[in-house]
């Protein structure tokens, strides 16, 4: 029973432990959307593996990347209080891939140190609704471990999903709008996909890496983010009854979208996988964190540097580099910087300043372009330490500093360089790049370095007592000029000393109450608060100051505008009760200008300022002064864009202003920027200026004596004096007897003044953006004139003479450039806190090398000139762990061009020999080339091309003797495949234009000779030779020879080309003559082309001119070798008559051709008349004609002798039937018509053959025209419109009057002016002459073989004694083919007396052998009308159908017995009648 009452008693405690249980969980649900995954006091143990890999999907299966697999124990000791234990942590990467396609690993160097890291600390971190986490790591937890933790948490942070629903989740990548799909439910969802476009992450954006800050194109990494798409999908699975995860698998991917297809490109996949292994129960319930060192769940930058830090890689890719010059790889060049870049990027300061000396001494030019084109920290800190190790700094080393603070975002450490430089030396340039540097870099924090800054400066200042801390300094300076330009620097960097150094701010208001320091330096204390706060301390202090009425007036305003920089109205009311008091007119003017302005000014914080300002100063607001009216004032123009303000300050008894400042102001949505502001302060001027223009000074003295010397004598010379200095301006004074002498003592005076008065001094500054650039004193000026004599000197004397002597010393110069344009490189985060790190880096190396030598001894030139230059673009991506695995993948894009010229000239008396040698190796003489590189850790792989449809092509071509261009293709063509990137990605390629040498040739010379040789009887001739041998020395040597001979005595040139290789031995003979014969000067031109002493081209030409009376133009041509010749003369002659002739003449082969025209002009008639005449050998020309002849009529034959269907007839049949029956009509109706018997064919039947071919061909024509003109001639008058009226009569106005023109706005001023027109009278009418009509005539012959025609046409004036006019033409022709056969001839006359024209004779004749068109031409001529010509068709019985019935009978017979020649007879007929 006892033991019953026990077992009751634990079944009731059990159940009140599981009610507690509940309730609990009720409690966190409301708390933490997470408390259900994981119950209060329980420790839940999981396998986390992690993994990303890098590659190009589609193309060969090569890809990296880092795997990290821990044991992952999560605690929850407190409601929503977790802490993460990271244990058996595992590093490695990808070594090899499977034939299955799955990567194999391999263990990391690294993997000891990264599982240390891991285990190091425990991770607390807290949820807060579904969307708050905390991390709570330990201080120090490096940054690159906890993302990977973060990675962790961000797995396990799912919470319970009631529904399928849109929410958001906090992940590594910040609030992500996260999709869920339950794909199974028991009690609770227990099947779960999320899915995430990770670019509606808030915290997912493009991080900015370290880049190039010499590059052009930079700060682009948020448009090129935009490239890679990058989405992440995860499966869950619960436990139904403990609902905590028991397994989970994420999948991110990133792939970058340009040359990618269909998800197929350069891409990182990144996976996490979550295995539930156990859980227990725990009793720890403690949870003790800082809040103050909480951090957010999201990725965080990590330093990404090296993870073996070693110099032999650096030192090896820049040895690589050295040594380029002297291979055939220069197309390595950008791609090798790029990498010496990239190494020294990822070193650390302690690494990297142990090389740096290695790296100079190796090769200082590519040192120092690395460094500088580094962008790191670490590089910055290995610049200043170098220029520290110099001896002595220069102004170059001064300005290099400088430039170096502009960069943006520094860092501590860069601040520590900049800090220590200015440690050994206080140049202004060092000491303001400092200011730059801590300015840039205070973000509202106190931090070590900015303090050591503040106690540097405070030592510097010391208070402004002009002790020297250091007498042993390196770079002695004045004591007040040291604390002049800390006070300057300081209010730079205004708040960064105010937040620090309370007792660097007490010893700067020291030095601005005191007054036994220069007035410099006491302003520059008071301006050293223009960007501090003011509190009450400064406040007092400054309105001290400028109530102080024994301070300078400058120095009040000073103190004045420090505290008018954020007025309150307790200020503004001490200071307007205090300006009744004021007695310095310069400051009160100042004062209320200012307070003027304030009052019209329109920004909102000086709304409840203006009232009080306008009743306070009623009295004294008096409109604007003004500008140089000789008293203080602030002058500002406001307008929507912004401000113009400026500050004119005088001193009480200056002429000239102390202080000038200007300032503008760029307004935009409401924000006032400072554009630049530049001040000028100067004292001292006064004397100078007193001396030169007061009213003892040169110039008003000089002046006025020269003008009263003048006097009368020089009228003009007086008045342009007397504009310069007008008499009321001026004293009267006596007139020098010696006025030359007056002068020169007056330039002594001048002299003495300036001499014995202080030196006048000056500062003026400059602020760019709100920041000062820096300040300048005339005590600079000598100083600057004295270093720009030196740097002239160096410049333009010392660096050319050096360059040259190098450049003529040794053939082994080179210089190269190396710039990287464009560099943008970024990082993005990733689920498993790895980063991915993207760049594209654009490269360009331009260089050369070579020199020149001489040798005197044996006169002797070496010339070397071997330029190059390179563009590639590099771009990179993939996923790595920064310090430990390095991984990622490669695409270099090379654009390459080289050429070399290497070459030795040799001089002698008359003979230079020039030596090339014959290429050894391939030249790029342009390549364009792609690769893509798989990068891990200690190894760069080529990932392989893909093998489908891959071209691999090279095409020579003979160049010259020696060398041959070749065309070089690789590349793989994936059109074919689906599942294939874009060109580039699709593997190695290759298009290069190359240069290659045979082998044949060793070297290539040109050798010149020059001398003088006699020629001739007894060499009487001298002749100047010129000779160029080329010749191409090796295996199989090539010679050309080209040599050029002037015979001074027969003006002749002679120039011959022997290359024997290639059966060539050309000479061209240049011969000018110039005779006198018969008293006719022929100047003529002979060029004679040879080749092996036998002409083949001969050129020829003469001239003549006597004074354009008789002129002549003659130039011929022959070619020998094709027997053909051709000439072209043209003559002038100029009397009484002017006669010009053109005759062209051209021999070919078996063929002539002649042509002439000529042409005569006088007063009576103006003739032309062309003549031709080609005739050609035929059967000579073409030898085998008579087989084209006689296959020609066989032809013929054979397509007379096919037969006609449906008839046994052959078509010769009917052809020769068609002649017979044409003959038989011609016989009938020659019984009716006699003339007809005379156009009888000789022959009745053709035997249908060709005519024979002559032995020649000629063709003759002969063209006249001439015109005779009439010396009578026709007057013609035409009346004109108001002709004999005036101008008057017809209302033409007698003046033209301009009206007043005045535009003032545009400055155009044209007065009123009137302009008298002439009168003027319209002639009656228009006359003037018309020659009358002449006489024309025209004729033309044309004779050949098978034609002839001959014409003439006549018409015009044939007046003799009695007017007259004739109209008469001709044309006969003769033919073998009797058609074209004819014969025409009319004339008409007309007479004065008669009323038309009469024909005086018609004459047609058609020659004999024509047969049809006769008998059309014969009725027209005899106009027989209509009914004859039916009855003589009746009569001949050539038609049926038409008569009686008796006759029909008859008729059809007929018709059937001769149809055929009826047909034929009627078909003509018609013919003719239409």
């Amino acid at each position: 029973m006892m033991g019953y009452i026990k077992l009751c008693l634990l079944l009731l405690l059990s159940s009140y432990t599981l009610a507690q249980e509940g309730n609990g969980s009720n409690e966190q649900s409301s708390t933490c959307l997470l408390a259900s995954r994981f119950k209060t006091y329980k420790k839940y143990v999981y396998q986390y593996t992690t993994a990303s890999r890098n590659g190009v999907v589609g193309t060969a299966n090569l890809k990296n990347g880092p795997k990290v697999s821990c044991q992952v124990e999560i605690e929850v000791p407190q409601m929503c209080r977790f802490v993460m234990h990271t244990r058996d942590c595992a590093l490695s990467e990808v070594s090899v891939m499977d034939p299955q396609g799955q990567p194999v690993y391999r263990q990391a160097p690294g993997s000891e140190a990264f599982q240390a890291a891991m285990e190091r600390h425990l991770l607390r971190f807290t949820v807060e609704g579904g969307t708050s986490v905390q991390l709570f790591p330990e201080t120090d937890e490096p940054v690159n471990i906890l993302n990977i933790k973060r990675g962790i948490v961000s797995a396990l942070n799912v919470p319970v999903m009631e529904d399928e629903q849109n929410s958001l989740m906090s992940t590594v990548h910040g609030q992500c709008l996260t999709d869920y799909l339950v794909h199974a439910r028991k009690d609770i969802a227990t099947d779960v996909t999320l899915s995430r476009d990770l670019s509606q992450c808030d915290q997912f954006y493009s991080r900015k890496l370290v880049n190039s800050p010499l590059a052009l194109l930079q700060k682009l990494h948020g448009p090129m983010s935009k490239l890679i798409t990058s989405t992440q999908d995860c499966n869950y699975q619960f436990d139904n009854k403990g609902k905590h995860i028991t397994a989970a698998m994420c999948t991110e991917k990133h792939i970058y979208l340009p040359f990618s297809h269909e998800g197929n490109g350069i891409s990182s996949v990144v996976t996490q996988d979550l295995s539930f292994q156990s859980s227990k129960r725990i009793s720890n319930k403690a949870f003790d964190v800082n809040p103050s060192q909480s951090k957010p769940l999201y990725f965080e930058d990590p330093d990404d540097k090296a993870p073996i830090q070693t110099k032999d890689a650096v030192l090896g890719t820049l040895q690589e580099l050295v040594a380029l010059a002297g291979t055939d790889h220069g197309q390595k060049r950008t791609s090798l910087f790029h990498k010496l870049v990239s190494s020294l990027r990822v070193l650390r300061n302690e690494t990297l300043s142990q090389i740096v000396t290695e790296m100079l001494d190796m090769s200082g030019w590519l040192t120092w372009q690395a460094l500088f084109q580094c962008g790191t920290t670490e590089c910055t800190s290995a610049i200043l330490h170098t220029i520290r190790s110099f001896d002595g700094l220069s102004p170059e080393a001064d300005a290099l500093v400088y430039g170096l603070s502009l960069q943006a975002d520094p860092d501590a450490t860069r601040v520590r360089d900049m800090l220590s430089m200015a440690q050994y030396k206080q140049s202004r340039a060092i000491m303001y790049a400092l200011a730059n540097t801590v300015k840039k870099f205070y973000k509202s924090e106190v931090t070590p370095v900015v303090t050591d800054v503040s106690k540097f400066m405070e030592t510097l200042l010391n208070d402004c007592t002009g002790e020297i801390f250091d007498n042993d300094s390196d770079f002695p300076t004045d004591p007040e000029d040291m604390s002049f330009l800390v006070l300057r620097v300081v209010g730079v960097m205004g708040q960064a000393m105010q937040a620090v150094s309370p007792s660097l701010i007490s010893s700067i208001l020291r030095c601005a109450r005191k007054t036994n320091i220069p007035l410099s330096n006491q302003k520059a204390a008071i301006q050293a608060f223009r960007l501090m706060d003011i509190n009450d301390e400064v406040r007092n202090i400054f309105m001290e100051v400028y109530k102080d009425a024994k301070s300078p007036v400058d120095k009040r305003v000073a103190a004045y505008l420090i505290l008018m920089k954020n007025p309150d109205q307790a200020l503004v009311r001490d200071i307007l009760y205090n300006l009744e008091n004021v007695r310095d007119e310069q400051l009160k003017s100042f004062v209320v200008s200012h307070l003027r302005n304030i009052r019209n000014s329109g920004e909102p914080q000086m709304h409840q300022l203006r009232e009080y300002i306008e009743l306070a100063l009623k009295d004294q607001l008096s409109p604007a002064n003004k500008v140089f009216d000789g008293m203080s004032s602030n002058y500002k123009i406001d307008s929507p864009l912004g401000s113009v303000q400026s500050n004119i300050i005088f001193g009480a008894t200056d002429t000239l202003p102390k202080e000038v400042m200007l300032e503008t102001t760029l307004k935009v949505f409401d924000y006032n920027y400072d554009i630049f502001e530049v001040g000028v302060e100067g004292t001292g001027f006064e004397p100078t200026i007193d001396a030169l223009f007061g009213e003892n000074g040169f110039f008003p003295d000089s002046i006025s004596k020269v003008m009263y010397w003048a006097g009368d004598k020089a009228k003009m010379f007086r008045e342009v004096l007397d504009r310069m200095a007008p008499e009321r301006d001026r004293m009267k004074r006596q007139v020098p007897q010696d006025l030359l002498k007056d002068l020169t003592n007056s330039v002594e005076k001048l002299m003495d003044d300036a001499r014995f008065s202080s030196a006048p001094e000056a500062i003026a500054y400059l602020r760019l953006l709100g920041a000062e650039i820096g300040y300048i004193k005339t005590s600079d000026m000598k100083k600057m004139s004295e270093t720009l004599s030196i740097y002239y000197n160096v410049f333009i004397r010392v660096l050319p003479v050096k360059a040259y002597f190098a450049l003529i010393s040794s053939t082994e110069n080179e210089v190269f450039g190396h710039y990287i344009f464009m560099e943008n490189a970024f990082s993005l985060p990733t689920a498993s806190g790895f980063p991915l790190k993207f760049s594209l880096a654009g490269v360009f190396a331009p260089g050369a090398k070579g020199g020149l030598t001489y040798s005197p001894a044996n006169t002797m030139t070496d010339l070397s000139f071997m330029p190059s230059v390179g563009l590639e673009f590099i771009t990179q991506m993939g996923v790595h762990i920064p310090d430990y695995v390095e991984a990622g993948l490669e695409m270099h894009t090379n654009m390459y061009h080289e050429s070399s010229l290497n070459a030795k000239i040799t001089m002698s008396r008359n003979q230079m020999r020039l030596s090339i040698p014959a290429p050894k190796s391939n030249t790029q003489f342009f390549s364009i080339s792609n690769k893509l590189l798989s990068v891990s850790s200690g190894q760069t792989k080529i990932v392989p091309s893909l093998v489908e449809d891959r071209t691999d092509s090279t095409d020579c071509q003979p160049l010259f003797y020696g060398l041959k261009l070749c065309t070089i293709a690789r590349y793989s063509n994936a059109t074919s495949m689906d599942q294939a990137p874009y060109y580039p990605l699709t593997g190695e390629s290759r298009f290069a234009v190359e240069i290659q040498p045979t082998g044949e040739v060793s070297e290539y010379t040109a050798t010149i000779t020059d001398e003088t040789l006699r020629e001739g009887k007894k060499g009487r001739h001298k002749v100047d030779s010129l000779t160029l041998t080329l010749k191409a020395e090796g295996y199989d040597s090539s010679e050309a020879t080209v040599a050029l001979r002037y015979n001074r005595n027969k003006n002749t040139l002679t120039a011959e080309v022997v290359i024997p290789d290639y059966d060539v031995e050309a000479g061209i003979k240049l011969a000018v003559t110039d005779s006198d014969a018969k008293g006719k000067k022929m100047r003529g031109i002979t060029i004679d082309v040879t080749n092996r002493n036998i002409p083949q081209l001969t050129l020829v030409g003469h001239s003549r001119l006597d004074t354009m009376k008789n002129a002549m133009l003659q130039i011929q041509m022959a070619i020998p070798s094709l027997k053909t010749d051709a000439s072209v003369t043209a003559t002038l002659k100029r009397d009484e008559d002017v006669f010009m002739d053109l005759e062209m003449v051209i021999n070919l082969p078996e063929t002539s051709y002649q042509q002439k025209a000529s042409i005569k002009y006088n007063d009576e008639t103006f003739e032309v008349e062309l003549k031709s005449h080609l005739k050609s050998e035929i059967q000579k020309l073409i030898p085998n004609i008579e087989n084209h002849h006689r296959q020609l009529q066989q032809l013929i034959d054979h397509i007379l002798d096919q037969k006609v269907a449906k008839t046994d007839m052959k078509l010769r049949h009917i052809v020769t039937k068609g002649i017979e029956a044409g003959d038989i009509w011609l016989d009938k109706l020659t019984a009716s018509i006699p003339y007809l018997a005379n156009l009888r064919s000789k022959r009745s039947i053709s035997d249908l053959t060709l005519p024979a071919l002559p032995e020649k061909l000629f063709l003759q024509s002969d063209s006249l025209f001439r015109y005779q003109f009439n010396k009578d001639k026709m007057a013609i008058s035409l009346p004109l419109p108001h002709g004999g009226k005036k101008s008057e009569e017809i209302n033409i106005p007698t003046t033209l009057s301009i009206p007043l023109i005045d535009l003032p706005e545009i400055g155009l001023y044209i007065p009123a002016k009137n302009y008298p027109l002439p009168s003027f009278t319209i002639p009656p009418s228009l006359d003037f002459t018309v020659p009358l009509l002449g006489l024309a005539e025209a004729s033309t012959k044309i004779n050949s073989n098978f034609y002839s025609w001959e014409g003439s046409i006549t018409g015009g004036n044939n007046t003799v004694d009695v007017p007259s006019y004739i109209a008469q033409y001709k044309a006969m022709a003769q033919s073998p083919f009797h058609l074209l056969s004819y014969k025409l001839e009319e004339t008409h006359l007309k007479n004065k007396n008669e009323t038309k024209a009469v024909p005086a004779n018609r004459n047609s004749q058609y020659l004999k052998r024509h047969m049809m068109i006769p008998l059309q031409q014969l009725l027209l001529e005899q106009r027989l009308d209509q009914q004859i010509y039916r009855n003589l068709i009746m009569n001949q019985n050539l038609k049926c159908g038409r008569s009686e019935n008796v006759g029909r009978r008859w008729e059809r017979r007929q018709c059937r017995d001769e149809g055929h020649h009826t047909t034929i007879i009627v078909v003509c007929i018609s013919l003719i009648n239409k």
